[in-house]
């Protein structure tokens, strides 16, 4: 994309692209709200990609999107408060983006480049962090990848977390999207993680912030090796230097919390919140002077300049939620009208049944996030909109842009119960998703046994079959009848009739 290209008929480019993992980012405008905007886009460079060999780019796996899903479900859960909040989130060309707000500020590993901290601003620094993480916590998240690059300091001084591609929900049975890869950072990754743990507790996160500190304070990683293996070895083996052995002279217990927070075993390292205890001494107080040289951003401002008479961590991060810039909301200043909104459903439920996708799918594809975020994402008729413009993408060839917007009403309609309208249209989306697969994929090993699972959970519907999924089930059947499943579609699809 180039500087002031429209996408969406609402994002102005602004910026030159700043590129890194598997995102591309640029700045934004958003025509909407005036706001400026951050736009990630998906995107995997082929191996032999050149910085002049153009646009060009390989073809996504399925965990890339799926772990991209949950980057966007992660910014609509926790936004604001230190998180980017969602502005936006849709796919272009099928390949998906995110809209978030932009933090206007430096990441912690620039700034560190031109600055080395005073003890105050380590621990202004620090302790913010620790906040937002308590949060995540509190939300049952492991953000698995805090290092100084992910940790942005705004130019009022706020800390704010990103890049929450390789979170995890606190939860055994959630999947993991990172293929087989030790998720998380060089110098930065607890030692569980790399001895290959699949269900990181908030601990995980607690090691990484020490590595931070160790950087703030020490100016150098807490290991260094000849190479990625060694590093990890003595992550695992190796206690960790203390840092008054380094730095005479730091305030007492400084040096005791560092070392718990990078101890070997998880239980034996604080919370977010006990850790944010012990620093809150160390930050500044109303009134007191700015570091000495100068720092910018400044992260002792939010402290300096509290309007609380508390010099509490907890008391300052109050007064600061009163006295924040204005920031992007995620939802718009009034919601579509329902009427107006059922009548658009309807007309363009008409036109893709005739096998159109013109103007007035487009248009309920317009509207579509502002209804989604005035009445939630399970609505009923939001989730039909929701499903009728996966259509109109599958309708236009967009298999990519289709197949990922029915995999997050599937993961959206998760656990809906048998009988219900939302359990058809679970299956309806499951049946989407199958049939993407098949151009995807150019084949049906994967597509056929989905398709397969969610017509078998519909004939559990016999006696009120919906008719609108069954006449679904059929037309997608008679393609996997062409690919060599005669026999068992027609077995599975025998007697099925729509009520």
């Amino acid at each position: 994309m180039e500087r002031g290209q429209v996408f969406a008929e609402r994002f102005r480019i602004t910026h030159a692209p700043k590129s890194g993992g598997m995102g591309t980012v640029y700045r934004a405008e958003d025509l909407k709200t005036g706001q400026i905007v951050a736009v990630k886009f998906l995107v995997r460079p082929p191996r032999d990609s050149t910085p002049s060999s153009g646009i060009h780019f390989g073809r996504l796996t399925p965990n890339e999107l799926k772990r991209f899903e949950r980057e966007r479900q992660m910014h609509e859960q926790l936004g604001g408060h230190g998180i980017p909040r969602l502005v936006a989130y849709d796919f272009l060309g099928g390949r998906p983006y995110l809209v978030t707000e932009f933090i206007d500020g430096k990441n912690l590993r620039d700034f560190l480049e031109a600055h080395r901290p005073t003890l105050a601003a380590t621990a202004s620094i620090v302790v913010q962090l620790l906040q937002v993480l308590e949060r995540v916590h509190a939300a049952r998240v492991v953000h698995r990848d805090i290092k100084p690059q992910n940790v942005i300091l705004a130019e009022s001084g706020e800390v704010f977390l990103v890049d929450f591609g390789i979170a995890l929900p606190d939860d055994p049975d959630a999947t993991r999207h990172t293929e087989g890869r030790t998720p998380g950072s060089l110098g930065y990754k607890a030692p569980e993680i790399i001895l290959g743990e699949r269900n990181p507790t908030p601990a995980a996160d607690i090691y990484g912030v020490g590595c931070t500190v160790f950087r703030l304070v020490a100016g150098d990683s807490v290991f260094s090796g000849a190479s990625e293996h060694i590093i990890e070895q003595h992550h695992c083996g190796t206690p960790a230097p203390r840092l008054d052995d380094l730095i005479p002279g730091l305030p007492p217990g400084l040096a005791d919390l560092v070392a718990h927070m990078l101890a070997k075993e998880p239980r034996s390292r604080p919370s977010a919140g006990g850790a944010a205890a012990a620093l809150a001494p160390l930050v500044p107080r109303p009134g007191d002077p700015a570091p000495d040289p100068a720092l910018t951003p400044d992260p002792t401002l939010p402290f300096r300049v509290s309007t609380g008479t508390s010099a509490s961590a907890p008391a300052q991060a109050a007064s600061r939620q009163s006295n924040r810039r204005p920031i992007v909301r995620r939802r718009g200043a009034g919601a579509p009208n329902r009427s107006a909104f059922r009548a658009l459903l309807d007309e363009a439920d008409q036109e893709l049944a005739r096998g159109e996708a013109g103007p007035q799918a487009e248009q309920l594809d317009a509207i579509l996030n502002e209804a989604r975020g005035a009445w939630g994402a399970r609505d009923p008729e939001v989730v039909r909109a929701r499903l009728l413009c996966a259509d109109r993408l599958r309708h236009n060839g967009d298999w990519p842009g289709a197949s990922g917007r029915y995999r997050t009403l599937t993961r959206d309609l998760a656990g809906a119960e048998a009988g219900t309208a939302e359990h058809e249209q679970l299956l309806e989306a499951r049946i989407g998703v199958a049939e993407c697969m098949v151009p995807e994929e150019d084949s049906t090993d994967h597509a056929f046994p989905l398709w397969e699972a969610a017509v078998r959970r519909l004939r559990l519907l016999q006696l009120s079959p919906p008719q609108r999924v069954v006449q679904r089930a059929r037309e997608s059947g008679e393609e996997f009848a062409e690919w060599g499943h005669r026999s068992a579609v027609e077995a599975l699809l025998d007697g099925l009739e729509p009520s």
